[in-house]
């Protein structure tokens, strides 16, 4: 398996297809996966209402972090509908639990980036409130930095495919200190 961007979007494409709610997102590009996702979403659907669950409200403000441009505002508050591209998204974190009331109930789309805390910690509440919760019809729980002590299998129920974005294609020497990484 190439694990590369075409593959990739391919699968997302896919994902949007099938009947399956939940994919788990890996690989070694650390800061693109998300983004990616983003622009997929972007390009195949508009209007749709997306949930960006995310380990800090901090990263929001960062143009970088969200990979548009687009933001207007610099201060996004949770449950606040933005408009990116085509589409609407609300931000919450799912490390502090008040502000998933303040999102809507109902979303064509979850973003969850990143998981690497909630499987590091073993906590979980996050990710069970999408299913138990929020009406949502597609969940991406995605990964920053792959560790081997990572057990994904803890989250098994959340999602029915695994997919994997590698910078290898775009960025070898990136690819490689990433997976130097991943295997310390």
């Amino acid at each position: 398996m190439e694990n590369n961007k075409q593959e990739f979007i391919n699968n997302i494409e896919k994902f949007f297809n099938n009947k399956d709610k939940g994919i788990l997102v890996t690989g070694t590009h650390q800061y693109e996966k998300h983004k990616l996702i983003m622009a997929i979403i972007d390009r195949n659907f508009k209007n749709a209402k997306v949930l960006f669950r995310t380990n800090s409200m901090y990263n929001i403000q960062n143009r970088e972090f969200v990979g548009w441009t687009g933001l207007k505002k610099k201060t996004i508050k949770s449950g606040e509908k933005v408009k990116i591209g085509r589409n609407f998204y609300e931000f919450d974190t799912f490390n502090t639990t008040n502000t998933w009331n303040r999102t809507s109930s109902n979303f064509d789309f979850a973003i969850v980036y990143t998981i690497d805390s909630m499987i590091r910690e073993n906590k979980f509440d996050g990710i069970d409130n999408l299913y138990t919760n929020k009406d949502i019809k597609k969940i991406f729980l995605v990964s920053w930095t792959d560790r081997k002590s990572y057990d994904y299998e803890k989250i098994s129920k959340y999602y029915n495919e695994h997919i994997i974005y590698d910078a290898k294609e775009e960025d070898e020497e990136y690819h490689r200190r990433v997976l130097n990484i991943i295997n310390e």
